[in-house]
Formats: structure tokens, sequence, C-alpha cells
């Protein structure tokens, strides 16, 4: 393409559409001077199967492009919708890069007019435009990436008090660590401290192999408590009152890895490692910055609560953690393990609190997690579900039930409403021997009706919260076994799963002008996570996968070769998405006050609200969607 108009409409069209406006000039100018315009009527076919490899890439100019594919497996038949490409989006990348015939047959819907790109020239694109191969690599993940900076990129624009969630601990290292012997006296490491205007003294010895090991740590917080109130004199050696063992992370690991380590271990310091060497020390100082508590005093908090009253303050700490980083545009998958360890912490707490009021053992029963919070997925807007296996030698039922109606009641005031549904350790139902869970989950397996299915979605994700872990491990290898055993049940469950998907009418960008308000809502849960949530699930039990989490299970079932990598690739990054649109909504509704809680559904959206970018990813993501549904109606045909 030569013509001056010609190229100076395709450079000012591309500098619209990520990721071609984030590309530097020099490769933008290249794309534009060769790019063709294409016209294409109503019903005519761009690229097919029956085509063989492609040899050029399309942009979207102007118009609808429909993609349609028969179900995997088959040859014939009637042809499904897969996905709907608009102006800015490309096709086939994925075809180009694997260099195969495409899985689609790519139709114009209207007149459409697209920019043509030879294959020679998007190979050579490839090579020159790090940012254009991200994005045909990792297409889901890489606008996602483009949304999260989007949001990052406007909190920033209101205070610069967080750090990025992805950001090597190796960079946060601003000093050599300070560090002594384990028989070093106390006075010397005293003044040691003192001298370097340190709050931590690293206890190290080396190992036989000749690498570091970080044995104990020694706080200023330490002194009252550890020498001075036990009149530990000042020649005793540090090992006698350092703190140990003593978590320690390596230098690749991330910021937003050692936020959920402090979050779980309630500490304040963590030691970083490089090749066996202690290269430094990060402290919470230099992680968190936050307006109201820190991560440690959330955690200390927690711990010093001795009432509900008192945890139920935490609670609302906890979500307002949660807002600021829904705020700064951090991963979804980050904050709902956040937001799931910290819950969890105030539920043991309240649970040991209970425990002691009516003298249960916890060593004779399991409190169960279920649901989003036995995945560790819970969003800001979450109810509780949980349940309660009794060990041998527990409490009379009686005493446990009260027990755990008195937990129900207590997580309901601090903020995590009692489950709608009944779903609860205070419910006889759910309060039960190790041998009636097995019975229970025996009867859901062979039976597959309705009932049952609606509560393997949500029982077959439990965890062991506080207790007796093995009752829950126990239970877990017997459920796995079972199903596995029952392909009948797993197929019922694969029914289940496709009876809710991705609406099937949504055409992303050009919602304005087809859809009403009401057409365009979304419920990013029922139509957008669950479908991942179920298919998850449903691929764990029938592969033997004993992890609860979504993502892990469908990373273990790439692992395992179960799954393509980069489907598992796709399809987690479009799940993280749709969590991170749940988040929002959310957050959104808590920055509206009442009028947000009187809206309704905390898992609904308008699209038409969404940015171009965040339309596009959302449509993707149903696409993705179709994908793991259609993998689901392969593996367990009719």
């Amino acid at each position: 393409m030569t013509a001056p108009t010609l190229l100076a409409a395709a450079r000012s069209f591309l500098l619209d559409h990520p990721p071609f406006s984030l590309m530097a000039a020099e490769d933008l100018d290249f794309l534009a001077q060769r790019l063709e315009l294409e016209y294409f009527a109503d019903g005519e076919t761009l690229i097919e199967p029956a085509s063989g490899t492609p040899d050029a890439m399309w942009i979207v100019r102007q118009g609808l492009v429909q993609g349609w594919r028969r179900p995997p497996g088959e040859t014939a038949g009637e042809l499904l919708p897969m996905v709907h490409l608009t102006p800015g989006d490309t096709l086939p990348v994925g075809a180009l890069m694997a260099e195969r015939p495409v899985s689609s047959v790519y139709r114009a819907q209207g007149d459409v007019f697209c920019w043509r790109l030879p294959k020679d020239d998007f190979d050579d694109l490839l090579a020159s435009s790090p940012v254009f191969l991200d994005f045909c690599k990792r297409r889901t993940a890489a606008l996602l990436d483009l949304s999260n900076q989007a949001l990052q990129a406007n909190y920033v624009a209101q205070t610069t008090q967080w750090r990025s969630m992805n950001e090597p601990l190796a960079e946060m290292l601003r000093r050599p660590p300070v560090t002594c012997g384990p028989d070093e006296p106390l006075r010397a490491v005293f003044e040691r401290m003192e001298r370097e205007a340190v709050g931590a003294m690293l206890v190290v010895s080396t190992t036989p192999e000749g690498s570091e090991r970080v044995d104990g740590i020694f706080t200023r917080q330490d002194v009252v408590g550890r020498v001075v109130l036990p009149e530990v004199p000042l020649d005793a050696r540090i090992r006698q009152v350092m703190s140990s063992p003593v978590y320690t992370m390596d230098a690749a690991d991330t910021v937003g890895d050692a936020m959920l380590r402090m979050a779980e271990h309630a500490i304040r310091h963590i030691p970083v490692m490089r090749e066996g060497r202690l290269a430094g020390v990060v402290t919470e100082r230099d992680l968190f910055v936050l307006q109201r508590r820190t991560l440690r005093q959330i955690s200390d908090a927690i711990g010093r609560a001795d009432d509900v009253e008192g945890l139920a303050i935490v609670a609302g700490d906890i979500r307002h953690w949660s807002h600021s980083l829904v705020a700064q545009g951090v991963s979804a998958e980050f904050i709902t393990r956040l937001i799931s360890r910290l819950n969890d912490q105030l539920s043991v707490r309240l649970i040991g609190m209970i425990a002691g009021a009516h003298r249960i053992d916890l060593d004779r029963v399991c409190w169960l997690s279920l649901g989003s919070e036995g995945r560790e997925e819970q969003t800001i807007a979450t109810d509780q579900d949980n349940a309660l296996i009794v060990g041998e030698g527990a409490a009379p039922l009686e005493a446990l039930l009260a027990f755990a109606d008195e937990i129900n009641r207590g997580l309901d005031y601090c903020g995590y409403p009692l489950c709608k549904g009944g779903i609860m350790a205070g419910n006889p139902r759910w309060c039960l021997t190790l041998e009636q869970w097995r019975g229970q989950f025996d009867g859901w397996i062979d039976r597959g009706d309705p009932v049952a299915l609606l509560n393997a979605s949500i029982f077959f994700d439990f965890r062991a919260l506080a207790g007796d872990a093995s009752l829950a491990w126990t239970l877990r290898e017997h459920v796995a076994e079972h199903a596995r055993r029952v392909p009948r049940f797993l197929k019922q469950m694969s029914d289940n799963a496709l009876r809710n998907g991705p609406p099937a009418s949504w055409t992303g960008g050009m919602l304005g002008s087809l859809f009403t308000r009401e057409e365009a809502s979304i419920d990013l849960k029922l139509n957008g996570t669950a479908p991942f949530v179920d298919g998850a699930r449903l691929l764990a039990l029938g592969h033997g996968i004993r992890a609860t989490g979504t993502a892990e299970r469908l990373a273990q079932l790439a692992r395992a070769g179960a799954l393509p990598a980069p489907e598992v690739r796709d399809w987690t990054s479009a799940f993280q998405f749709l969590q991170s649109l749940r988040l929002r909504v959310q957050h959104r509704l808590h920055l509206a006050g009442d009028a947000g809680r009187k809206e309704g559904n905390p898992n609904r959206i308008d699209a038409r609200d969404l940015s171009a970018i965040d339309r596009r990813i959302l449509r993707e993501s149903f696409r993705q969607a179709r994908e793991l549904q259609q993998r689901l109606a392969a593996d367990y045909p009719g």
C-alpha cells in the first residue's frame, strides 16, 4: 500500500487499537506500509479449514466477522457460532503462529473491510516488534495485561503509594544484609544493630555444602519480651533469644508473593536468597503503605481479637484492603487469594475462640470451607459455605451443633452472610462423621440427580480450614477414587456444566448499537466464571487431580498431560479477567454506598459501560469459555 491517503488512514486506525497502539513508531510504520485493504460481501468466507495454512493475517477494519466451528471430534453436522470479530480484531493469529489450517470458518456478516498483512511481513513484524510478538503468543493474557495497565495508570494518577505486585524482590533490595552468627553475644548484636540503624538482625550459618542458611531473626520488637523482662544477660548468645524458623524467599519471587507470605504467617521481615546466598531482607514497610492498616496490623489485630466485635472491625479492614487492591488493578488471582487467606485467619481465630468457650477439642473434628472459599477464590462480596467432619472421640452432636451455629452467626456478624441455602456446619445435615460424609458423597455420585449435581458444585471444592486436616484428606481420596469409577456421574456433571454458558447473542464492541441496557446486562458469575469453575472441577475429578482451586486444577491437568498447555493458559487468563470484572463491579458498588447496595446483584455488569479494550477481552473470554465447554462435550459425549 503506497497511496498517502490509505497509509495515513491505516496508521490512524492502528493507533486506536492495541496492541498496535503500543508498538514502536518504526514497527507501526512498517505495518501500515504493508497493509492491503480488502472487501468481503455479506456471507463471503475469509478463510476456512479447507483453505490450508493461512498466507496472511487480517485486521478487521469495518463490519463484523463471524467465526463458526463444529464441536471437537465432529466432522459433519451444524456449524456453531464461536466468535464475533469487530474492528481492531485480528485473525487467524493462532493458525499463523502454528503454521496450520484454521479450525473455524470465518465469514463476513454484512459488508466487511479488512486490512491484509502477507505472511512474510507478518513474520518480519514478529521478529522486530516485542509488543506484537507478546500479543501473538499470549493473546488473552496480553490483552488482560493491557486492561490492568489502564487501571494501574488511573490509580497512579491518584496515588503513588503502591508497588507493582509483579516486581521481583531483587528490585526491592537496597543494601547488603546485616547478619551475625548464632553464637554472637547479645551486646555485640545490639551494638551492631544500633550502628547499622536496622530493625532486625539475621542469624546466619554456613551449610556443609557452602551455602548460607538463615537460622533465625531478632528484631527491635523482641528486646523487651525476649531480653529485658526475662532478664537475659547481655553476654548470652543470640541463638537463645532469636525467632526460628525463618521464612525465606527467592530473589525472583514477586512483591505479591511476599505479601501473601506475610499475610499467611503474620511476619514483618522476609530474608531474600539468591543462588544459595543471602541477598538481603524486605520488610513490611518496604511493601505496603496503606491508608488505614498495614497487612501485619490486620494479622496482628486478628490474633489479638478476643470477641466477635473485634473480629468484625478487622473484617472491615480486610474489605478495605481488597478495595484498595482492586483500584490499583492488581490481578484477580492475587486479590482473591489474599482475601481468602485473610478470611481464613479470621475464621480460624473465631473457631478457636468459640471452641474454647464450648470446650470443643478441635483435634477431633475438621472444619471445612466449601465453594469459593474452598477454592480460595473469594471475591469481596461473599457469603459463607462450610461443614464439619466429626472424628472419633468428638463431643456429642448436640454440643457440636451449638458450637458450629455460634460460629456461623459470628461470621454473619463479621459481614460474611449466612448461606441462604443453609449449607453451614450448624445445620445437622452438614455436621457428619467421616463415614456419614463418605455415604453422602457416594449417594450424590451414584444418583446424579439435579440435587446431587447442585451439591457437587459446592461440596466437591471442600478444603480443611481448622482442626484435624487428615479427616478432610481421607475424604478427598475417597471421593476422587469413587468419582473416577462412575463415568455416568462425570457425564451428568458435564451435561449440567454445559447448561450455563456465555450469552449466545453477545457481540462485544457492537453492544451500544444492537442491544438495550437490559440485554447488555451480564451475570459475570453465572455466564462468565461458572463455566471455567465447573469445567475445571469436572476435568480434575475425571483425571484424579486433588487440587481445589480453578487455576491450580487447570495447571495440574496441563502438567499431567491431560490438557494442552496453551489452552490452559488462555482459559486461565480468561477466568482471571472475568474475576477481575466481578471485583471491579463490587468495588464500584462499595463506592456508591447505599445506592450500590440497593443495586442488587454484585456480579452483574452492563457491558456497554466497559472500555473498548475490556469489551474486547470480555468477548475473547467468552470465546474461551465456549472452547472449554466444547472440550467437555467432546470428552463426555452423549
